[in-house]
């Protein structure tokens, strides 16, 4: 039976409800950026046009073409990764194909993996004593096509909601109603979840929004000086120098959150967990699903250099500056 799933996301079936918080995102970036022209570039490019304007500052004019295009770049790239991440799947449990269907849905992935490995592995979870660091258990771990199981007893974790077997790190999203393969979290600002498909696209779009906010304040602080000065018109302190106070507390705020969290983020992709896995395995206080997390977690550990080298962030070119190269993943 063909289950029927409940798409939320952007790069789903489109609903008015996930719209609003991307669109929430792009209406301040663009009221950001329409204070930034209007009371910041404008008044400059006036004052090369007008040496005689009262201008808060006169600019040569290779300066301001070199802050107009580093600023659209660092925008540009802004909305590139905003969209990318909103509309690119995050990777669901493949099941079109006859070979994965067999191994997702009749659940065939067990009998890839051999008996006295299967007998174990369910002997390794049922002992939270069990020396992780024996070369010949990282070696079997390594091997196998899915390590990870259901409560200590170490039966395959299987998806009552989608009806599916579970690859590892696979968690069922309950906004998307969908398995989604490497979970991270769900986010509403892009109206979708953040996994295996576009982990990379959610970073940059961290990063190049903690680029522009710091941009926009660097290139801005002369504005803000000017702004402090007596006020001589009311109305000209309300429309051009209260909305750049104001734009200017809004980046800060963004910049300072948005660096934490990117912070928060690689030291995860540094040591290979996710969000889901941190909060509700490794700082989980039952030892046993702390000793699930670190069986599992010997999978994909390569050490912090070879685990952030191998990681789905750089893509498959290694380039994780910009939005080529991202790592082989399925739509469905």
């Amino acid at each position: 039976r063909t289950r029927r799933h409940r798409v939320v996301g952007l790069g789903g079936n489109m609903n008015c409800a996930a719209g609003l918080y991307p669109s929430l995102v792009i209406i301040l970036i663009l009221a950001i950026y329409g204070v930034y022209l209007c009371n910041n570039i404008l008044p400059q490019l006036n004052a090369l046009e007008d040496p005689d304007a009262d201008a808060f500052y006169t600019p040569t004019e290779g300066e301001l073409i070199g802050v107009l295009v580093a600023f659209h770049v660092l925008l540009g790239m802004l909305l590139l990764c905003f969209t990318l991440a909103t509309v690119t799947s995050p990777g669901y449990i493949p099941t079109s194909d006859p070979e994965d269907s067999k191994k997702w849905v009749h659940g065939d992935i067990a009998k890839q993996i051999k008996p006295k490995d299967e007998e174990r592995i369910k002997n390794i979870l049922q002992d939270i004593e069990t020396d992780l660091t024996d070369l010949s258990i990282i070696a079997m771990l390594r091997s196998m096509p899915v390590v990870e199981r259901k409560k200590r007893y170490g039966y395959h974790r299987h998806c009552s909601a989608c009806n599916l077997y579970k690859p590892d790190r696979t968690h069922h999203c309950r906004v998307c109603d969908r398995c989604v393969l490497r979970m991270d979290h769900h986010c509403p600002w892009i109206a979708n979840c953040v996994g295996f498909g576009n982990y990379k696209h959610f970073l940059l779009l961290l990063l190049y929004a903690i680029l522009t906010t710091g941009f926009l304040m660097g290139s801005t602080f002369r504005r803000l000086e000017y702004a402090f000065r007596p006020v001589t018109n009311q109305t000209d302190f309300l429309l051009e120098d209260l909305p750049v106070f104001v734009t200017f507390l809004l980046c800060l705020f963004l910049f300072v959150a948005l660096t934490m969290f990117f912070g928060f983020h690689m030291n995860l992709v540094l040591n290979a967990m996710t969000t889901i896995e941190l909060r509700e395995k490794k700082n989980n206080e039952d030892p046993y699903i702390k000793h699930r997390f670190y069986v599992a977690h010997i999978k994909f550990d390569r050490g912090k250099w070879g685990t952030s080298c191998t990681s789905s962030v750089h893509g498959t070119h290694g380039c994780f500056l910009f939005t080529l190269g991202e790592m082989e993943h399925t739509r469905k």
